[in-house]
């Protein structure tokens, strides 16, 4: 057994700092000696992020360089950068979703489109990073598609491992209230689909439902609907919202893959998204919840109405998602798998 810890560098945005917390939560089940956690804080500035988060990786590995055995990055947005480390310590990388991922969904996060010259460069360069790493973590087989197919990846060195959800955190509450709640949890409230949940609800829930918004959108609680602007990730606030409720809604119109979606199901909430990104890998169709195309507001809605009216649907679906939850998305589990996987590699 080696004497040096692997340095695990941990992005620190949007769900990435979920992953973080719980993997740190996990450090027992990695190998002596433990990992080294790198996180790299996220800067406001005038510079694409990519550039910086990329140079405070670069910084921050350079100190500890001759004192680890290997390195584990998430995301790749941090890894461009530290490209001769991978020569001299074994990489391997980890993300939701590749920048050709994400191309389509550029605008709907307040990116600019690229130009051709400029995406032709982006994936030569990403190409060379991800075929230098010691092997690739993608949260989801769409993931992992596209570092095949688009980046020349062996399959082999690419491991499906979703992020994990401590089970023990979520679990099904008092749900004995007088009309169904539905929950939506999402920061960016027009990018996750609050604003068409919001206007389907008025137009055809309204007084047969209630509607929990947890978001830091401009939205106003008004009649049947009750907003939340100050329930952080992982708090006790969000888990009894997730207790208390009996339907998730998340209709995204942008994602690489969904945490909430996935604490919903250990919630024993039945779970209504789109087909976007890795989601489809969350979602069971027509057994945990049902995947909807992006902006179906007719389809949202009648998924919705069919669960708010048959109250054995969603109890039979609220047995499935938790079911679901503990047998794929299990953070003791999941992050066994991680570290296994990064320490193999390294």
């Amino acid at each position: 057994m080696s004497e040096r810890p692997i340095a695990y560098v941990m992005e620190q945005t949007l769900g990435s700092i979920t992953h973080y917390l719980n993997l740190r939560g996990e450090e027992a089940a990695a190998e002596d000696p433990k990992p080294l956690w790198i996180p790299i804080q996220h800067r406001e500035s005038r510079v694409p992020w990519t550039l910086t988060a990329s140079w405070l990786t670069r910084q921050a590995l350079g100190t500890v360089l001759n004192d680890i055995d290997g390195i584990f990055m998430h995301t790749t947005t941090l890894a461009p950068l530290s490209l001769d480390y991978f020569r001299k310590k074994p990489t391997v990388l980890s993300t939701d979703g590749t920048p050709l991922n994400k191309r389509d969904m550029r605008r709907a996060y307040g990116l600019r489109d690229q130009g051709r010259l400029g995406e032709r460069a982006k994936r030569a360069m990403y190409r060379q990073v991800f075929q230098s790493a010691a092997g690739l973590v993608a949260w989801s087989h769409w993931t992992k598609q596209s570092f095949v197919e688009d980046y020349g990846c062996r399959e082999e060195d690419v491991a499906i491992i979703a992020p994990g959800i401590n089970l023990e955190d979520f679990s099904i509450g008092d749900r004995n209230h007088e009309l169904p709640r539905i929950l939506f949890v999402g920061g960016d409230f027009e990018r996750k689909g609050g604003d068409l949940l919001l206007d389907v609800f008025r137009k055809r829930l309204r007084g047969r439902a209630e509607l929990i918004l947890v978001t830091r959108g401009a939205v106003v609680s008004e009649p049947g609907v009750v907003v939340h602007h100050n329930v952080h990730a992982n708090s006790r606030a969000l888990h009894e919202l997730y207790r208390s409720s009996d339907i998730f809604a998340l209709p995204t119109r942008a994602d690489c893959f969904s945490l909430v979606c996935m604490e919903a199901q250990a919630a024993g909430l039945p779970t209504i998204s789109t087909r976007i990104g890795g989601i489809p890998d969350v979602i069971e169709e027509g057994r945990t919840g049902h995947l909807l195309k992006a902006g179906d507001a007719a389809g949202l809605g009648d998924a919705l109405e069919a669960l708010v009216l048959d109250s054995t649907q969603r109890l039979t679906m609220s047995a499935n998602s938790r079911a679901a939850a503990v047998r794929r998305f299990d953070s003791h589990a999941n992050a066994q798998r991680l570290f296994e996987f990064v320490r193999s590699r390294c």
